[in-house]
C-alpha cells in the first residue's frame, strides 16, 4: 500500500485534504469517490506535484469557461467547483481552490481574485469589480477572455517574427567566431615570412590580429564582456537608465515606430475595455498607462490623467506630449464629445495594431536577406583577408 496525499470537495462543497492509502493512484482516486468526494489532486506522499505555470491561455479559458457558466444560471461557487473538477494546470487548481473557499464565505470575487496577484492582474481583478458592482459580470468575463487572447496572439505573432532572425544571428556569430578561432590561426604559420617583410596586406592583419584576440585571450575578452554586460543590465534597471533606454526605443529607425504602435494599441485597447465596463476613467488611466510598458508613454498619459482630475479633456494633454499621432489625438476629442470614447478607443487600439503587424511583417521580410548579406560580407572579408597574401606571391613569382 502506498500513502497518497488528496485535496478534493466533498458532497457538501467544502474543500477538504488529506491522505489515504491504496495500491494505485486510480485506486485512491475510487476510494475518495465512494467517499462522495470529488477528487481534485492526488499524488504520492512525500512527493510534490510539480506545479505548471499558469499561462495567459489558461486564465482565457478560465474566463471564457466562468462567463458561459454563470451565463447558462450556474451559482457562483458551483461554476468555480465545476471548472476546479476540469482544470488540468495543477498550478492554476489550488488558485481556484482558495477563490471557491473565499467566495464560499462571502468574500467578492475580485477581492479573492486580488489575493492572487501574481496571476491576476490589477488590470483583470478592476474590469471583475466593475461587472460585480454593475451587474454584468458575465460580460466583464467574456471581454477579458477576448482581450487576453488577443494580447497572447499578438505575443505569439512578435515572437514568431523574430525567432528566424534571432536563429540567424546566432547561427552566424557561432559560424564566425569558430572560423576566427580554430581555422584562422591554422594560416598565422604560413604568413609569417609575409609579416616579417611587412608585405601581409592590412584586411589580413586585421583578421589575424582579432583572431589571436579571441584565441589567446578569450579569458580577458570574456571577463570585460560579462563585466559591461552586468554594468549596463544594472544601470537600465535604474530610473534614468529605463527612461534612456525607452526613449532610444520609441525613437529607433524603424523599429521605434512599431514599438510605439503596439505600446499606443495596448493602452488604447485597455482603457476602451475598462470605460467600457464601467471602471472609472481615474482608476482606468491609472491601470492601462502601466500596459504601455514604456516610461515615456506611461508619464505622458499620468500627465494627461492629472488634467482630467483637474476637469480638462484628455486629448489636449496627451497633445502637448508630442508622443502620440494627430489621428489618434482628434479620435479621442471625437469620442469625448459624442460620448462614444471608449468604442473609439477600442477601434483605435485595432487599427494601431494591424498597422504595426504590418510594419513588423515589412521588416521582418527586409532583415531577413540584411542578415543574409551581412554574413555573405562577413565570410568574403575573411576569405579576401586569407587569400590575398597568397595572390600577392603567386604575383611576385611570375
Amino acid at each position: 500500500m502506498i500513502d497518497y496525499k488528496y485535496s478534493a470537495i466533498s458532497s457538501s462543497g467544502e474543500s477538504v485534504s488529506g491522505s489515504i492509502a491504496a495500491a494505485s493512484k486510480s485506486e485512491a482516486v475510487r476510494a475518495l469517490i465512494e467517499q462522495s468526494m470529488s477528487p481534485v489532486e492526488v499524488q504520492p506522499a512525500g512527493k510534490p506535484a510539480r506545479k505548471n505555470r499558469v499561462r495567459n491561455r489558461d486564465l482565457e479559458a478560465l474566463f471564457s469557461n466562468l462567463a458561459d457558466l454563470l451565463d447558462a444560471g450556474v451559482p457562483l461557487v458551483r461554476a468555480i467547483e465545476l471548472l476546479v473538477s476540469r482544470s488540468r494546470n495543477n498550478g492554476l487548481t489550488p488558485i481556484l481552490n482558495d477563490i471557491r473557499t473565499q467566495v464560499a464565505n462571502g468574500t467578492r470575487l475580485s477581492e479573492a481574485m486580488a489575493s492572487h496577484p501574481k496571476v491576476f492582474t490589477s488590470f483583470a481583478i478592476n474590469i471583475i469589480r466593475a461587472g460585480e458592482e454593475g451587474g454584468f459580470i458575465e460580460d466583464s468575463l467574456r471581454n477579458l477572455a477576448v482581450f487576453t487572447e488577443r494580447s497572447e496572439d499578438l505575443r505569439g505573432r512578435i515572437l514568431g517574427a523574430i525567432a528566424y532572425p534571432v536563429f540567424l544571428v546566432v547561427t552566424g556569430g557561432i559560424l564566425f567566431l569558430t572560423m576566427m578561432v580554430f581555422f584562422v590561426p591554422r594560416f598565422q604559420i604560413i604568413f609569417e615570412r609575409l609579416e616579417k617583410r611587412g608585405e601581409l596586406p592590412l584586411p589580413t592583419i586585421v583578421l589575424l590580429k582579432f583572431s589571436a584576440l579571441l584565441k589567446n585571450d578569450y579569458l580577458y575578452v570574456g571577463v570585460i564582456g560579462i563585466i559591461a554586460g552586468f554594468a549596463l543590465w544594472k544601470w537600465l534597471r535604474t530610473e534614468g537608465g529605463r527612461v534612456y533606454r525607452d526613449h532610444f526605443l520609441l525613437q529607433a529607425w524603424g523599429i521605434g515606430k512599431i514599438i510605439r504602435q503596439y505600446a499606443i494599441s495596448r493602452f488604447c485597447r485597455v482603457l476602451g475595455t475598462m470605460l467600457k465596463n464601467g471602471v472609472p476613467i481615474m482608476a482606468s488611466l491609472e491601470i492601462s498607462r502601466h500596459v504601455t510598458g514604456n516610461i515615456i508613454l506611461s508619464n505622458a498619459i499620468a500627465k494627461a490623467s492629472e488634467s482630467i482630475a483637474s476637469g480638462r479633456s484628455l486629448a489636449a494633454p496627451l497633445n502637448q506630449s508630442k508622443q502620440f499621432s494627430e489621428e489618434l489625438i482628434e479620435l479621442i476629442r471625437v469620442g469625448e464629445t459624442t460620448n462614444r470614447l471608449d468604442d473609439i478607443l477600442m477601434k483605435a487600439g485595432d487599427s494601431l495594431e494591424r498597422q504595426a503587424n504590418r510594419r513588423l511583417d515589412l521588416y521582418v521580410r527586409m532583415l531577413e536577406p540584411c542578415l543574409l548579406l551581412i554574413m555573405a560580407v562577413l565570410i568574403l572579408f575573411l576569405l579576401l583577408a586569407l587569400l590575398l597574401p597568397v595572390l600577392q606571391s603567386a604575383g611576385s613569382l611570375t
